[in-house]
């Protein structure tokens, strides 16, 4: 009787000694996997670093793919992640201290008649939209979803780089922090990719707008020059140089 207690005993050590090591791979898989679904194009992580006494994770370079059809290959990259499991943490309800993403990257790439950031969060706002529908039509408490709260969340040191035919430029982002993101309640963790999501693109939405007027004189102005230059090239000898000239000097 004794020997296979001590055989138990030593079965639930090299268990339990068989998660710790192995933990880290199975949640960097897990990740990736759920994150490739939420948002349906590949996402990668390089590394994925857990402390159990601490109840912190930090996680290192994750890029997610572009949608099809558009030329550059991720739509963005995050250098690192980092975020500290609250003590309050109880049921269903899982509470962080933090959570803090450190340079995100984000490409901002004009297709023919689709936006690749515009493309990522369309598939976004469907997953939410059956993740609810699933949720308000089950009322069997056991069966409803865990939930988010995070006292401190933070963007910082993010960057937008757009990409089109006559404007290439990266906008540094000003850095957000949110308290209590989720209320007291929290939101399903399956919301969350796409609540975080859009608040990083509305931050970088008004710096675009910034720079939304100097992108549209560009593009105008690019199609004026076309034009322009489509007309010259009908010209014949001086004529041709000096009106060529003279667009030069007013920017055309």
């Amino acid at each position: 009787m004794k020997k296979i207690f001590y055989y138990l005993i030593a079965l639930l050590i090299a268990l339990a000694t068989a998660i710790v090591v192995f933990f880290d791979d199975i949640a960097k898989n897990t990740i990736e996997s759920y994150a490739q679904k939420s948002l349906n194009t590949p996402v990668k992580i390089t590394e994925f670093r857990s402390d159990w006494l601490t109840g912190k994770i930090n996680i290192d370079f994750i890029e997610v793919k572009n949608p099809t059809n558009f030329s550059n290959d991720n739509a963005f990259v995050l250098n690192h992640l980092s975020a500290t499991l609250a003590t309050e943490t109880q049921g269903k309800l899982i509470i962080l201290d933090q959570l803090e993403f450190d340079g995100l990257l984000f490409t901002l790439e004009q297709g023919k008649n689709q936006v690749n950031l515009v493309e990522l969060l369309k598939v976004l706002d469907q997953k939410k939209s059956q993740i609810k529908s699933n949720i308000s039509t089950d009322t069997n408490t056991s069966k409803q979803p865990y939930r988010l709260k995070i006292k401190s969340l933070s963007f910082v040191n993010t960057q937008l780089f757009i990409d089109t035919q006559w404007f290439k430029e990266t906008v540094e982002v000003p850095n957000i922090v949110i308290h209590n993101f989720g209320n007291d309640q929290g939101i399903p963790v399956a919301q969350v990719g796409p609540e975080l999501m859009k608040l990083a693109l509305a931050r970088i939405q008004s710096e675009v707008e910034k720079k939304g007027l100097r992108l549209s004189e560009q593009e105008i102005k690019e199609s004026v020059r076309r034009k322009l230059r489509g007309k010259l090239d009908e010209l014949g000898g001086d004529l041709d140089n000096k009106a060529k000239k003279w667009l030069n000097k007013i920017g055309l």
